[in-house]
């Protein structure tokens, strides 16, 4: 049984004994009626509390959408990928494909993270190393700008060179 059960069966008991300590009729039943009184009282706060504990983390009917806000800052200016002036449009990408060339054995590593497979000792420390080369790379490659205009050579060729000057200088 639980608490309000016992709590009912207490308070119906200990009032009814009370309640034969009265000798006067009139008076045992106005303290009878105060004790009924009491406990719908005390049920009704009791199963309040109850109800809200139980629905206070319930999401409620939704509503109607609001009004709309204000409008907020500008944003910054996008990423272009269609003008020849604009650099070079996706860095990692560009990255991640010159060192599948350089290095064979990440075409695979790459392979099983994308499976979602175990990697061994030596292909944790081979895709660690590559992985700082490609945390030095794309911040070189994000503000790089073509250095000659006159040049033929693209800005996607001029950079792969540097990637292969840095790999170089830093894989010796």
């Amino acid at each position: 049984m639980n608490f309000w059960t016992w709590f009912s069966i207490f308070y119906v008991f200990a009032a009814v004994t009370i309640a034969q300590l009265f000798i006067d009729e009139n008076l045992r039943l106005v303290f009878l009626m105060i004790m009924f009184l009491l406990y719908v009282s005390i049920y009704n706060v009791y199963f309040s509390i109850k109800y809200y504990i139980k629905i206070r983390n319930e999401p409620g009917i939704r509503g109607d959408r609001g009004d709309p806000g204000d409008f907020g800052q500008d944003g910054t200016d996008g990423v272009c990928a269609m003008a020849k002036s604009c650099g070079i449009a996706s860095c990692r990408k560009l990255i991640v494909d010159e060192l599948k060339k350089k290095f064979p054995e990440y075409v695979i590593i790459r392979k099983k993270l994308s499976k979602s497979e175990e990697l061994n000792p030596l292909e944790k420390k081979q895709n660690q190393q590559i992985n700082s080369y490609i945390d030095i790379l794309i911040p070189q490659c994000e503000i790089y700008e073509k250095s000659n205009a006159n040049s033929e050579q693209s800005v996607v060729d001029e950079f792969r060179t540097i990637i292969d000057t840095t790999i170089n200088d830093l894989n010796p």
